[in-house]
């Protein structure tokens, strides 16, 4: 629990660390340490999860891996390598001792995606099941980077994933945000159906295609007012934790956020 300043203007409250909700997952290219300790010094308190992204964890030194998922451990955030790793050692027969390396090399947790395989529900399963077995926290993730699944598919493959034991849910932000369309039905029977304490909306990120800063915050300010205050989100950069604070108290240039600090403020919806 950390001491702020200005404590007299009121803002949404938020659980405290360790969070069961309004869980906030950073990701991390391959900061240097320095970045790395500068930023859980100042923003530890809002980040829950940092994944290191992709396959980078087979790029960057192991000696400096080992030391920074030691960091973020000693901050109460929990690590994770990217699920794109994990499909390719699927596809490779090594995700049994792909687990183990990723236990030996200090990771807490593990992704469990079919970004690019096709993995069957019971294959999906099986990987969850294993990482559980071996005592990681288990992300299970669902769509597709094309965003080409319908929503019954969707919400089955979240099923499945939480059947074989999956601790959360990643939804692939490229199956519920292009462009200018929202799928909010399918977010909403989402919500319906499902623990919101287990779904983590991934916000879009910025190296795909087409895909700006200013979009990203547009989502998650949506998000936020749709979800409220303490939906879980993913995907957030270094540099990002402190506007997504914001954006989470409705403190970030804007009404829109029913309960923010604005709003508590007496602004009305469209003030400007």
């Amino acid at each position: 629990m950390i001491t702020t300043g200005f404590q007299g203007f009121p803002i949404p409250e938020r659980q405290n660390k360790p969070r069961t909700r309004g869980l906030s997952m950073m990701i991390d290219w391959g900061m240097g340490i320095h970045r790395q300790s500068d930023t859980v010094a100042s923003a530890g308190e809002y980040i829950d999860f940092a994944k290191i992204a992709a396959g980078i964890a087979r790029f960057m030194p192991s000696d400096l891996l080992s030391e920074k998922l030691a960091n973020y451990a000693k901050h109460g955030i929990s690590t994770s390598p990217g699920g794109l790793f994990a499909e390719l050692a699927l596809k490779m027969g090594r995700y049994e001792q792909f687990v183990e390396d990723v236990i030996a090399t200090g990771f807490t947790g593990i992704e469990v995606s079919d970004n690019l395989l096709k993995l069957s529900s019971r294959e999906k399963s099986d990987a969850i099941g294993l990482a559980k077995k071996k005592g990681l926290k288990v992300f299970g993730e669902v769509g597709r980077k094309e965003g080409a699944l319908d929503d019954d598919t969707l919400i089955h493959d979240v099923e499945v994933c939480l059947d074989a034991g999956s601790d959360w849910v990643f939804l692939e932000a490229s199956e519920l945000f292009a462009g200018n369309e929202v799928r909010g039905a399918l977010i909403a029977e989402l919500g319906r159906r499902f623990p919101v304490d287990k779904l983590i909306y991934e916000l879009p990120v910025v190296v795909i295609p087409g895909i700006t800063r200013d979009y990203k915050h547009k989502i998650c300010a949506w998000l936020v007012k749709e979800l409220g205050t303490e939906v879980n989100l993913a995907n957030i950069e270094w540099d990002e934790m402190y506007i997504t604070e914001l954006v989470r108290r409705g403190f970030a240039g804007d009404t829109s956020h029913p309960r923010g600090a604005y709003r508590l403020a007496g602004f009305e919806p469209g003030d400007h």
